[in-house]
């Protein structure tokens, strides 16, 4: 039931992120078969071999975009290979450093089997759309060193199964939401050497799987919440939140105090 609409939105989305100008995995120049195998040939991409129990298509397959094969075969994707409804259905978008442009289209939520959207170390900008908070069984939400700009959607923070939330080295200012105390399963989250201003929210403690947390490089201000600090793995009884950093220095005059937290930044002159 997926291949349809999804051919069409990973269509979209190669021509929203300036496909043709990927480093690798454009697609070709014609569709004669020498073009396409030279669009093959120079195309190398897997995408990041999580250890998923479930079989899938084309983890490990590097054909060219907008090919006429499966687009599970397509370098960069994974497709679930279950028996069931959800084979061929998109389950990991997957790039790194490979000259992404361009900015995200709304349309890439109804892929709701994805899992795995990673898109690093490129140069993306505009906003993230408010409607990838209805994306039901994301896991991983990756999008550091790019261009993004604007506030975080609230709607964002509706994905309930996200696990790892990455957004470090962008351009996203406003204030966090406070509704970010609903990512109950969040163990990752990274919003460094952005532009968030105002205060980290209270509901951040409510995150009680999280272990990782960087907040620093940021305009945040005022007090790292004491609900945040009982989290700090060095309490008694002791949680899970190992690694806290925000800009805590210099001492006795900080953007945010926190006296919980495992590192604090030196601020920029």
């Amino acid at each position: 039931p997926c291949e349809v609409v999804q051919r069409y939105i990973m269509a979209a989305f190669y021509f929203a992120t300036d496909g043709d100008e990927w480093e690798q995995c454009s697609a070709p120049n014609s569709y004669s078969p020498p073009a396409i195998a030279d669009a093959n040939e120079e195309c190398s991409r897997i995408v990041t071999p999580f250890p998923v129990t479930n079989p899938r298509l084309g983890a490990t397959s590097t054909d060219a975009w907008l090919t006429p094969v499966d687009e599970c075969e397509w370098g960069g994707v994974a497709c679930w290979g279950t028996p069931d409804s959800r084979n061929g259905c998109m389950d990991q978008i997957d790039f790194e450093n490979d000259g992404l442009s361009g900015s995200l289209i709304p349309e890439l939520h109804n892929l709701q089997e994805l899992r795995f959207f990673i898109l690093e170390q490129g140069t993306i900008s505009g906003k993230i759309p408010s409607e990838y908070g209805l994306f039901e069984k994301l896991l991983i939400f990756d999008m550091d060193f790019n261009d993004l700009t604007g506030s975080l959607p609230q709607e964002l923070f509706n994905m309930k199964l996200l696990q790892q939330l990455d957004l470090n080295d962008n351009e996203l200012t406003g204030a966090l939401p406070s509704n970010i105390g609903q990512l109950s399963t969040l163990t990752f989250l990274q919003l460094d050497h952005n532009q968030f201003d105002g205060n980290i929210p209270t509901e951040v403690g409510a995150l009680k799987e999280l272990r990782i947390a960087f907040f620093n490089d940021n305009d945040f201000t005022g007090v790292m919440p004491s609900e945040v600090c009982a989290n700090r793995n060095n309490t008694s009884p002791p949680g899970l939140l190992g690694t806290l950093v925000s800009d805590c220095n210099p001492p006795g005059n900080p953007e945010v105090e926190c006296s919980c937290c495992s590192s604090c930044n030196v601020l920029k002159g």
